[in-house]
């Protein structure tokens, strides 16, 4: 018997997750594969693996939600707010609320994220 009100428990193969294209802000050869979202009953969170192509670079822009991101895989840079820096795999990544942030693939391989934002209360 479950206990709790939230989402359903679930074991999810993300290979079985299409990607989906991520726009806006001048995005390029990004992808998402959303896992659990918000309104999935998770809290407010939305929880995805982000995968950024070679040459490719999210989209610059702030949210009034907290993102925390792990480097799964592949190089890149992120820039928060005026700072740039160098990321690769075991790196993580935090951005509070209202941080202008990008993310952008500098190696040959994909760049992938874990990538968990909220909860998001707007």
């Amino acid at each position: 018997m479950r206990e709790s009100s939230g989402p359903e428990p679930r074991v999810l193969g993300a290979s079985g997750v299409a990607l989906e294209p991520i726009v806006g802000d001048g995005a390029r050869y990004t992808f998402g594969q959303p896992l659990l979202a918000a309104s999935d009953g998770a809290g407010g969170f939305d929880i995805r693996v982000v995968r950024i192509r070679p040459g490719g670079v999210s989209a610059d822009h702030s949210h009034p939600w907290e993102q925390a991101n792990y480097v799964l895989s592949g190089t890149g840079e992120v820039t928060l707010g005026e700072d740039r820096r160098t990321i690769g795999a075991d790196d993580f990544v935090y951005v509070p609320p209202m941080l202008r942030h990008v993310f952008s693939n500098t190696g040959a391989d994909d760049l992938v994220l874990f990538s968990t934002l909220g909860p998001k209360t707007t």
